[in-house]
């Protein structure tokens, strides 16, 4: 009976065991996260390593280490929860990688790692197992990619410092092109609110089909790096977006923070998003405009082309109108009898009257427009009066009052 007794009492543990872990997982306790680490092997020929450590410290300087093996870790479908203080900020160190190889943050590529909890949350954390570049490999990859900017890129800027803002930028964000919880929180509000006339006002040959074309990533970078701080400089006070940096914050870039905040891990992004606006802060409190990173020009650049062919086309179309004045006067002298020609000659006025008609246009055109109204008016009175005079009303009223 013992016997019996004991072997339903470990079967009963075996189904218990499951239950608890899924019941710890799904309910973190107060002040707890159950965090979910995704560990991926990216090697060509596998991970030689068996296991490595982690560290993590989080942000109050609590630190905790925590022991990854391979089977339990990665490469067997497994995804190991660990139960971790929330809300903080954690920093990894990573020790026991096989040399050669590196652990990186699977969506940033960067060896630096970091990650947030959030209270009574299950963040998940993906992490990959990579092998390193030499540095031959490093310096002709950094080759072929600088080529292929300047060919095919359509991010590109010249400038060294912020050229570094900005390709850090585009690296850190690039995944959430893809991210359908970005997509789904974030991205979605360029579709909503798409501001394809601010593409059309402030970039050269820029059209709002062309922008609604685009894909939502796509607009977030152009509002975010350019169109939003063009249409700033265009709109009300200059005070009242740049003439402090609470002021830019609290009109520029606090929005778009507060909607990031809302997406588990997305420091970084927010961290690479501002570096790039306090940087367009500083170069528009210099240059009174902004800068677009992704045309490689200044703001006056961009627009000044577009009313520069403005003032040529109004000067041709001034010199056109001046070519048809001096035309019809010249036939009016040429139809005019000897007498008329001689007088004007005489006088030496014929030059002058074609300037001056010339560089008057408008006001000439006004005056012959008043003088045919008030001909058409003379000559309608006219022809009342002969209408009356043939009809016999010719009573006149000498009655007094």
């Amino acid at each position: 009976m013992k016997k019996y007794f004991a072997t339903i009492l470990f079967v009963l543990m075996l189904v218990a065991m499951p239950i608890a872990a899924y019941a710890t997982e799904g309910a973190p306790p107060s002040g707890k996260a159950n965090v979910k680490f995704y560990i991926t092997d990216e090697t060509t020929d596998g991970y030689p390593g068996s296991a490595f450590s982690v560290t993590m410290k989080d942000n109050t300087g609590t630190t905790d280490s925590y022991h990854f093996t391979k089977g339990n870790s990665w490469g067997n479908n497994r995804t190991p929860v660990y139960t971790m203080t929330a809300p903080a900020t954690y920093t990894v160190t990573v020790e026991g990688m096989e040399s050669g190889y590196a652990l990186i943050d699977t969506l940033t590529r960067d060896e630096n790692i970091t990650f947030e909890t959030v209270m009574g949350g299950n963040p998940q954390v993906l992490w990959s197992i990579i092998k390193k570049e030499s540095d031959l490999t490093k310096n002709e990859a950094k080759e072929e990619s600088t080529n292929l900017q300047k060919t095919e890129s359509k991010y590109t800027v010249s400038n060294e410092e912020a050229d570094k803002i900005y390709q850090n930028f585009l690296s850190v964000t690039a995944f959430i092109a893809n991210d359908t919880e970005w997509k789904n929180n974030f991205l979605q509000t360029y579709s909503l609110f798409p501001h394809a006339e601010r593409y059309a006002a402030y970039v050269e040959g820029g059209t709002e089909d062309e922008y609604l074309a685009m894909s939502l990533y796509d607009r977030f970078v152009w509002s975010e790096t350019y169109l939003k701080y063009a249409w700033a400089v265009n709109t009300g006070s200059f005070s009242d977006y740049f003439g402090s940096k609470e002021n830019f914050q609290n009109h520029i870039t606090n929005d778009i923070v507060n909607m990031m905040k809302n997406i588990p891990n997305s420091q970084k992004v927010i961290d690479a998003y501002l570096a790039l606006a306090d940087w367009q802060y500083d170069y528009v409190k210099t240059n009174g405009v902004p800068f677009n990173f992704i045309n490689n020009r200044s703001y006056l650049e961009e627009v000044r082309k577009g009313e520069v062919e403005k003032e040529v086309d109004k000067d041709s179309s001034s010199v056109s109108d001046k070519k048809e004045l001096s035309s019809a006067a010249k036939e009016l002298y040429d139809d005019a009898d000897d007498a008329t020609k001689k007088q004007v000659k005489d006088k030496g006025i014929w030059d002058d009257t074609i300037g001056l008609i010339s560089s008057n246009v408008i006001t000439i055109g006004i005056l012959v427009v008043i003088l045919a109204a008030c001909g058409i008016v003379v000559f309608r009175r006219r022809r009342k009066n002969v209408s009356d005079i043939n009809n016999g009303d010719t009573h006149i009223d000498a009655s007094d009052d």
